[in-house]
């Protein structure tokens, strides 16, 4: 029988592949480091065994999440395909929904939201092992993300058994969707699809008006705007603001990349040489978020378990 595969993606591989170069080449920038390296799409995004499932006497389980995730993101693939070789502007209720689903469960299951989730629980401090804390992470993904998703055009099941708060507020009647299509390409993709911009009502108080660029005091509350990188020439904007696609330019959602990973912006290796311009921008922008990063990541140390 052969071995389980252990690299474990948060980032889907179908995603990073359309930023990529040939060979599924990518050239990765870590946040909270200078340097730069080559990779691929299949050796960035991941953690060894990360969705594994850890059960008392029993075997890990190294296959369950991973096929569930799996079947997840093929839906999510084929709208994502769709799209990129659109030209419309607007987003079709299909596509939204199957990406909403899609942000639920790369939201959920983002390495740094872990991190602060078990920070807040004090799980660590309780005693429980990394292997324990993870399977209690896998659960409640598939507690809230996808058994909702299995269920969401099952007739028979209840309206709670469907919902995410999520997906809910992604398709609500204040959301405007929107295509957004760089003439000239050049967009980033980063660890973290899900993109926050901005803020709407009364900011929450001791935060600097500049950190909401960076997804901090923001959440699907009160964000003003949700970009979502989908390749080097595509980005939905989803925004409380009917008019703020028409407003942003390609330096503008690459700044939103950056200002909300946490571990890593990425681009094909032929990209500085193509898009000069936004090359000078990202090692300004990097230098910025590496300055800033360290009030907010709360100890995160990227490639750690959680």
């Amino acid at each position: 029988m052969p071995p389980h595969p252990k690299k474990h993606h948060f980032v889907p591989q179908f995603l990073l592949q359309h930023f990529a170069g040939q060979s599924g080449r990518l050239i990765v920038h870590p946040v909270m480091s200078e340097r730069q390296y080559p990779s691929t799409v299949r050796d960035i995004g991941h953690r060894n065994f990360g969705h594994s499932l850890y059960l008392p006497e029993q075997e890990p389980d190294h296959v369950s999440m991973e096929a569930a995730m799996s079947d997840f993101e093929g839906e999510a693939a084929t709208v994502i395909r769709e799209l990129v070789q659109s030209r419309e502007r607007a987003v079709p209720t299909h596509a939204r929904h199957a990406l909403a689903w899609l942000l639920a469960l790369q939201w959920q299951r983002s390495r740094f939201l872990r991190h602060m989730m078990t920070k807040k629980s004090s799980a660590a401090a309780s005693g429980l092992s990394d292997e324990e804390i993870q399977t209690g992470m896998m659960r409640l993904i598939a507690r809230t993300v996808i058994d909702p998703w299995r269920l969401r055009n099952d007739d028979d099941a209840h309206y709670k058994d469907q919902w995410n708060y999520l997906v809910s507020t992604l398709l609500g009647p204040d959301m405007h969707w929107s295509a957004y299509r760089p003439r000239s390409g050049g967009l980033l993709v980063g660890d973290n699809s899900v993109c926050f911009s901005g803020v709407v009502g009364t900011p929450p108080p001791g935060i600097p008006a500049g950190f909401f660029d960076h997804g901090v005091g923001t959440g699907f509350h009160n964000f003003r705007r949700l970009t979502v990188p989908l390749s080097g020439r595509l980005a939905v904007v989803i925004s409380r603001d009917p008019l703020d696609a028409s407003r942003l330019r390609a330096e503008d959602l690459n700044r939103f990349t950056i200002f909300n990973s946490r571990e890593f912006v990425a681009h094909a290796p032929e990209w500085p040489t193509t898009h000069q311009s936004l090359a000078q921008d990202l090692t300004q922008l990097l230098k910025r978020q590496r300055m800033v990063a360290p009030a907010f990541l709360q100890d995160y140390a990227p490639g750690s378990r959680n």
